[in-house]
């Protein structure tokens, strides 16, 4: 009993007393632990990043569209009966600390009798709406110093209005019915506030948003109640005081925000509680309809939650079958260091079976000398996949996913440990009973294998039709793996016909050479490790900077620029000197191409362009397509551009316009107009096309064809310019200003402003309201391309791993030749050559097996190039086409890699002394 339980003591330190090979199995479990759990830790970065990224969407929206809650409950007409109201937010976990608010409700109640309730200063008086809040000082932008804690506080229009100013007495007055007594009460302006650009509700200073979100939840005007009243704003004693002297009412609301710093599973905590509140005060007050004191409940919390786990479980789709193949290369990685490891410890294992020691305990003692260096490999896979999560992954916070992260990640340690202990049983069990002596061994021909899987596996993918599915994904790593199996026979070809050296000078070289052609199997499978590892790293990096590039084409196709604004009335509301429409005469009527004097392209500040675009007709076929006009030099600047190809093509071809816009002086009225022609195939074989715009018919000839454009909404378009196109039409130009109605050119073409940075600016100071907004902004936060983008992401932390294994696969090759040359370099150094020599061969000898696992890499990504458009596609339908670029960078950090990888193979050859004769002899 005391040898075994001596055996079992050795075996649980065993696994940290094998100096690089124990390096080795700590790598192998640490890239096992990290893929097991970095999922669940991308996701919740992923999530909370979405979340943060639908935070920063509403800063103008309503209070149901932003991360806030109001609640109004009729629970009793004083403020002190709101406190249950307060309690019950107050408990909500994730919400700020709840504000009281108050709005008058008296006129709502008296309908439809007359309800009127000014303020009065001397024979001046003015309609306003009561309004409390917890500190109006706070939360109001003074004009001029305050005249104290008490009092109202009065908007800057109203106190002109009145001339009074902070300090001053006025007079509130409520009169009910039209014969009504009117209800008098001195009070004190306690100051004068600011108010926004509508001239009616409070302004603030950015970033607070509170009374832009409350809009639609401020009392109306008594007399128009389309507009919002004034409001006399005080706090919430002085108000409740001067309501009850007056005989107003007040309805309270109680707000709070979503507490800054939150998570998204705080924010769907915070959302569910306030659902739950919402039914509790939704049963017990059951008043509805048009009544004013009805329960009224506005929150965005719940929606801002549902879009951002929306946009994360697109990713978590995405990402689940590569968190799966990360698992995989782990085992893998675990299994070859296992098999590996039985190899090297043959003889141990026949003296184990010789003295007979049973599989199952050859296995266990395998798992005990394990169990440290997987433990250990478990606890810094989990911290490397953490630190790699925070450092390179999603902008998100962190948390409640690093313990079921950590249990995952020791769950699949666990996983390895029992793959290493069946390696080691198995092991044993092959010496227990061998196979019989007349069974003929041969060799599995994986490499046919390998390469015959891949052809199959590529064809079957080109021939397929849709986007690409997870097993899709390993299409690459089967193809570099047959390039790797290929590039494993070059080594021994360049090994063939070595001489024997005429000096000692030249042995490095024949040394080197001679090592190549003595690896066999194990330098072939070392080859084609090295390669899939080393290639899908360059594959990994070259997919997410192709995936960047056409992601970034495809929201320049779809938004043309980064704000675009869809006018109502036509490019003259931006044009100040815009000509109006000629009067119709019908005795002195122009020639119909005849242009109208003055008109021209709106003057923009920089950055600013209009576009028009209309729906017109060939007769090439049937289909409708886009004429888009542009001013092409402003375009240039305005347009986004990407950085593709196709689009690279388009600006060049609006260059190629702006120099030269038609094919005659345009102000004569002859000639046509040069277009653009934009992914129309019906036109590939003409120069000239008729267009039917409107009424009219115009000829345009071909300047240049492309395949997308900027604001191309999927369907043909011919993109020409504004001056020679708008000289056709006469008064249908888009640009006049209409007389007594839109002219024919405003409804025929909907005139857009394009900006670079943002139309707004534009529009506020031409006083335009737009029919529509977008943004690229919009489209980037998409769920489609969030959840592209870091799947990519994280393929290239799984291409990582693998770039591991194959640097950690050259390094066991290394060591296994080091030991089993070590006999023969120990005599080649002592007759002769020297210990210098024999290591400078070795070195060169694992320079060549890189180079030539990283040129047969380069060569498998290049030839994954015709087909990478079916694999890392995910919108194939959308313009311009995916590209897949091999990425300059990626070759950079390939070539590190294979740098490290040579390192540590000449490192770990000259680890142990040549000179140490009796190592030779020893079992390693």
């Amino acid at each position: 009993m005391r040898p075994v339980d001596r055996l079992t003591m050795a075996a649980m330190l065993g696994g940290l007393r094998q100096r690089a090979w124990s390096l080795l199995i700590l790598a192998a479990f640490l890239v096992l632990a990290a893929a097991g759990a970095a999922g669940q830790m991308f996701a919740e970065a992923s999530g909370n990043a979405a979340f943060q990224v639908r935070l920063g969407e509403v800063a103008a929206a309503r209070q149901s569209d932003a991360a806030v809650v109001r609640m109004s409950a009729d629970v009793g007409p004083k403020s002190f009966d709101q406190q249950a109201v307060i309690d019950d937010l107050r408990a909500v976990p994730g919400l700020t600390e709840p504000d009281l608010t108050g709005q008058s409700v008296g006129a709502e109640l008296a309908a439809p009798k007359f309800w009127g309730f000014t303020a009065n200063a001397g024979d001046r008086h003015e309609r306003g709406r009561l309004f409390a809040v917890g500190s109006p000082a706070d939360e109001l932008v003074a004009v001029g110093a305050p005249a104290g804690t008490d009092g109202l506080w009065l908007p800057e229009p109203m106190a002109a209005e009145l001339g009074v100013r902070a300090g001053d007495q006025i007079m509130l007055a409520l009169v009910i019915g039209n014969r009504g007594t009117p209800q008098r009460v001195t009070t004190t302006v306690g100051g004068i506030y600011a108010v926004d650009a509508a001239g009616r509700l409070p302004a603030e200073t950015p970033p607070s948003r509170k009374w832009a979100l409350r809009r639609g939840d401020t009392p109306d005007d008594t007399e128009y109640r389309t507009i919002p009243a004034y409001l006399l704003i005080g706090d919430v004693a002085t108000v409740e005081r001067l309501a009850q002297a007056t005989g107003d009412q007040i309805f309270w609301a109680v707000e709070a925000a979503l507490a800054p710093g939150g998570t998204l599973a705080d924010a769907r905590r915070t959302a569910a509680r306030l659902e739950e509140v919402r039914r509790k005060y939704a049963t017990a007050l059951p008043a509805e309809g048009d009544d004013p004191l009805a329960l009224r409940f506005a929150s965005g919390i719940g929606r801002i939650a549902e879009t951002a786990q929306a946009t994360t479980d697109t990713v978590r789709q995405r990402t689940r079958p590569v968190e799966w193949a990360a698992t995989g290369v782990g085992l893998a990685s675990v299994l070859a260091v296992a098999l590996l490891t039985a190899r090297r410890r043959e003889r141990e294992i026949r003296h184990a079976v010789a003295v007979g020691m049973s599989p199952l305990r050859v296995g266990g003692l395998w798992l005990l000398e394990h169990l440290l260096p997987a433990a250990l490999g478990a606890a810094l896979g989990w911290l490397a996949a953490w630190q790699l999560v925070a450092r390179l992954g999603p902008p998100g916070r962190i948390d409640e996913s690093l313990a079921p992260a950590a249990r995952a990640g020791a769950t699949v340690a666990l996983a390895g440990l029992l793959t290493v202990a069946c390696v080691g049983a198995l092991a044993a069990l092959r010496r227990v009973r061998p196979s019989p002596p007349a069974t003929a061994r041969r060799p599995l021909p994986w490499s046919a294998m390998v390469v015959v899987v891949a052809l199959v596996a590529a064809a079957g993918l080109i021939s397929a039709g849709g986007s690409a599915e997870g097993i899709d994904l390993l299409v690459p790593l089967l193809i570099l793996a047959a390039v790797g199996v290929l590039a494993g026979w070059l080594p021994g070809r360049l090994a063939g016909g070595a001489r024997l050296p005429a000096s000692p000078r030249r042995a490095v070289v024949w040394l080197a050479r001679r090592g190549l052609d003595s690896g066999g199997a194990e330098r072939r499978l070392a080859v084609t490790v090295v390669t899939a590892g080393l290639g899908m790293l360059l594959f990994g990096l070259s997919a997410v900077e192709s995936t960047t590039v056409s992601a970034g084409d495809r929201i320049a196709v779809a938004a043309g620029a980064e704000s675009v604004a869809v006018l109502d009335g036509g490019s003259s509301s931006l044009d100040d000197a815009a000509v109006s429409v000629p009067p119709d005469d019908p005795l002195r009527g122009g020639p119909p191409d005849a242009p109208v004097a003055g008109s021209r392209i709106p003057p923009l500040p920089a950055g600013n362009t209009v576009v028009w675009r209309s729906d017109v007709l060939t007769p090439l076929d049937d289909f409708r397509k886009d004429l888009l006009v542009i001013d092409p030099a402003r375009f240039l600047d305005v347009a986004m551009w990407g950085h593709g190809p196709d689009l690279a093509a388009a600006r060049a071809a609006v260059a190629a316009l702006a120099a030269n816009p038609a094919t005659a002086d345009e102000n004569n009225g002859s000639g046509s107009a040069r277009a653009i022609v934009v992914g129309d195939p019906a036109s590939a074989l003409v120069d000239t096309i008729r267009v039917a715009v409107g009424a009219s018919t115009e000829d345009v000839e071909v300047a240049a064809r492309v395949a997308a454009f900027p604001g191309m909404q999927g369907r043909p378009m011919y993109v020409v310019a504004a001056t020679p196109m708008f000289a056709k039409l006469g008064p249908d130009d888009p640009r006049l200003r209409p007389r007594t109605a839109m002219p024919a050119g405003v409804q025929l073409f909907r005139t857009f402003l394009w900006s670079s940075t943002s139309v707004q600016p534009v529009l506020t100071a031409k006083g335009v309201q737009p029919e529509s907004l977008a943004s690229a902004t919009l489209l980037r936060q998409d769920a489609t391309y969030i959840a592209t983008g870091r799947a990519r992401s994280y393929q290239l932390a799984i291409a990582g791993y693998l770039a591991l294994l194959a640097v950690l696969t050259l390094g066991v090759y290394a060591q296994r030749t080091a030991v089993l040359r070590r006999p023969t370099d120990l005599m080649l150094a002592r007759v002769g050559l020297g210990r210098a020599r024999v290591r400078r061969a070795r070195s060169l000898e694992f320079v060549l097996l890189a180079v030539v696992a990283l040129a047969a890499a380069v060569a498998g990504v290049a030839a994954l190039a015709p087909i990478a458009g079916r694999l890392l596609d995910d919108q194939p339908g959308l313009l311009p086409r995916y590209a897949f670029q091999l990425s300059a960078l990626g070759l950079v950090i390939t070539a590190v890699a294979a740098v490290v990888a040579t390192a540590l193979a000449v490192a770990l050859t000259t680890m142990r002394s040549v000179s140490a004769e009796e190592d030779a002899y020893r079992d390693d």
